[in-house]
């Protein structure tokens, strides 16, 4: 038989060995959780800018091509430069008031050239928006580009 006094404590190392993995286990679940938590709030983020530049876009292409009759002609827009111009018109800056999009805004950036070819002249109309979206830490945008031809 084993003496007693030699045993002694094996119980305590046992205790804090188990402990410590607990202690381990409990860090590396905590880390993984603010690690996702960003990510779904990057996410979010992203879709949310991805929606304000979409909204740009369609500002410009309204702006460019009223539904209307009595809006602004064909091709004149606040956004855009004027045909034939070198250079772009200055960019254009819309923050959201709405709950939806609220921290948002859109830059909308407008070139317009023409094309000829085969004798025929083509108008086109080159959009850029930026949507963002966030603020201090989280912070993204999203970013789209279309090119019209009239």
């Amino acid at each position: 038989m084993p003496k007693r006094t030699k045993q002694q404590g094996s119980a305590l190392i046992i205790a804090i060995f188990i402990i410590v993995v607990m202690t381990l286990l409990v860090a590396a679940l905590s880390k993984l959780l603010t690690s996702s938590t960003e990510s779904i709030s990057y996410e979010v983020l992203g879709t949310r800018a991805f929606f304000a530049a979409q909204s740009g876009m369609e500002q410009g292409l309204v702006q460019l091509f009223p539904l209307t009759t009595n809006a602004n002609p064909v091709g004149t827009s606040t956004y855009c430069a004027p045909v034939g111009t070198v250079g772009t018109a200055p960019a254009a800056v819309v923050s959201f008031t709405a709950n939806g999009l609220q921290s948002c805004s859109f830059t909308l950036n407008c070139n317009s050239g023409r094309a000829t070819a085969a004798a025929t002249e083509t108008i086109y109309y080159q959009l850029t928006s930026t949507g963002t979206c966030g603020s201090g830490q989280f912070q993204t945008s999203r970013t789209i580009q279309m090119e019209v031809w009239r």
